[in-house]
């Protein structure tokens, strides 16, 4: 059994939310030596697989002068009875973030945190691929992949590079990060927080727990954004305005000088992803790499799964998987990153429906619409002159999109899933969504292979 390195004594902690991330912090307590009681507000959860790994408590049960911490998952708001009760018991309320700190923040690894409210996911993969091909050990997890408590302990020259939602954020306590990056912030999650600026003020948990001498940086195309760069003085990054790094004409510069390229980097297309090379590069450089490192590091970064990702061609017709757009404002940046478009949208729509993509239509070609947002979808779109189809599941708007950009034969072709909804009206998650669009593609490609055999073209 190991010492007790997360410093909470002889107290028991809670842990609430079992989740991947609430079943990782409660295994890592426990191979601790710090004994755990867990809650979780499912209604099967005390009959599942995991009552006889763990002490369950129900929240009416807990001996809160037992408690040292309440390690809630992510996804629990701070206003659940739970919560309350250790706060009113002066209960401390962390994250496994805090905790994953709290065991390697003392052995020498670096530690980044990257937030935002789009681009989080790939910049933070992108951050991690430039530091391991610089040759650093590296943990890459948090909001993306890995639960913080199940990465590995880095040595001294370690970085652990974390994407760090909101949630995350709002009750930071014990992280002080050497690099802290805030791609930008526009309106979502405002059920949980409420305002914009409660939600930026948990974004900034970041920036306010850093160490003394981090690396800070923001971009600043958002107005809300701008002004508080302006009193923090945090190194600023722009596609479409002032900062210290600015992306113009397809190039970073900062001041006079042209740092690199960004339009020529095959797997981080349209210029939301030039603010996440440019936000990257002002975190990296010169800290942990320098300019010629990274240039390189990024032309062999190959992107995400279902972020932009290109899935294949079938004939002239290319096909691009977004099914991570889960919001109007996230699928703005694939519609500004391709010619002649073929949009599949839909899914369960959220609250402003298409949002912000109404405005950016000018390469929308047709409209295939599915899911519950089938409807509302295709009638909004025809309003906006979109010829749009109401296909209802996703095998029909395939078929129906690639039958219309190969009928037309337009140069630049694509057919692209960007839903701009959620996806668990009929799909698991946006992962499975996103695996049955690749596989009725991959379903296209072969078809086309098979027909070039006998036809001998």
């Amino acid at each position: 059994m190991r010492r007790d390195v997360y410093g909470f004594g002889h107290k028991a902690v809670m842990v609430y939310g079992m989740g991947a991330s609430g079943r990782a912090t409660a295994l890592a307590l426990q191979d601790a030596g710090v004994e755990v009681f867990v809650w979780d507000d499912g209604d099967d959860y005390a009959s599942g697989p995991d009552n006889n790994l763990f002490t369950i408590r129900a929240p009416d049960a807990v001996d809160w002068t037992r408690i040292g911490a309440l390690v809630k998952s992510p996804g629990i708001p701070v206003e659940t009875f739970l919560v309350r009760a250790a706060l009113a018991h002066k209960v401390p309320v962390m994250t496994d973030i805090d905790l994953l700190y709290r065991r390697d923040g003392g052995n020498g690894a670096a530690f980044i945190g990257i937030t935002g409210t789009n681009g989080k996911s790939t910049t933070t993969a992108l951050i991690g691929h430039i530091l391991r091909v610089c040759g650093y050990k590296v943990a890459v997890g948090g909001n993306i992949g890995t639960p913080a408590l199940a990465l590995p302990e880095l040595p001294k020259n370690g970085v652990y590079v974390l994407e760090l939602s909101s949630y995350q954020l709002e009750t930071l306590t014990d992280l002080q990060a050497d690099g802290a990056l805030l791609l930008n912030l526009t309106p979502d999650h405002l059920a949980r927080h409420g305002t914009m600026e409660a939600y930026l003020a948990a974004k900034l948990r970041l920036f306010d727990t850093a160490k003394a001498g981090a690396v800070q940086v923001m971009g600043v195309d958002q107005p809300l954004l701008r002004g508080v760069a302006e009193t923090r003085g945090v190194t600023t990054v722009s596609v479409n305005g002032v900062g210290d790094y600015i992306v113009a004409n397809g190039r970073l510069t900062h001041g006079l000088d042209t740092l690199m390229p960004v339009d020529d980097l095959e797997h981080l297309p349209g210029p939301h992803n030039a603010q996440n090379v440019a936000c990257a590069y002002a975190l990296l450089v010169p800290r942990w790499c320098t300019a010629a490192e990274f240039r390189d590091a990024c032309k062999s970064f190959k992107g995400l799964p279902h972020r932009l990702e290109k899935v294949g061609k079938v004939g002239d017709v290319l096909f691009v998987n977004d099914s991570k757009a889960t919001n109007g404002d996230s699928t703005v940046y694939a519609l500004q990153s391709f010619k002649n478009i073929y949009w599949i949208c839909g899914g369960l729509p959220k609250t402003d429906g298409l949002g912000a993509c109404v405005k950016h239509l000018g390469s929308v070609r047709a409209a295939f619409t599915i899911g519950q947002a089938t409807e509302d979808f295709a009638e909004t779109l025809v309003k906006y002159n979109v010829p749009s189809f109401k296909c209802h599941t996703m095998d029909v708007a395939v078929r129906e999109a690639f039958a219309a950009a190969r009928s037309e034969g337009l140069e630049d072709a694509v057919v692209l899933l960007s839903p701009s909804a959620a996806s668990m009206d009929q799909f698991r998650n946006f992962e499975h969504r996103g695996d049955t669009f690749v596989n009725l593609v991959q379903g296209l490609v072969t078809i086309e292979q098979v027909e070039r055999r006998v036809t001998g073209r």
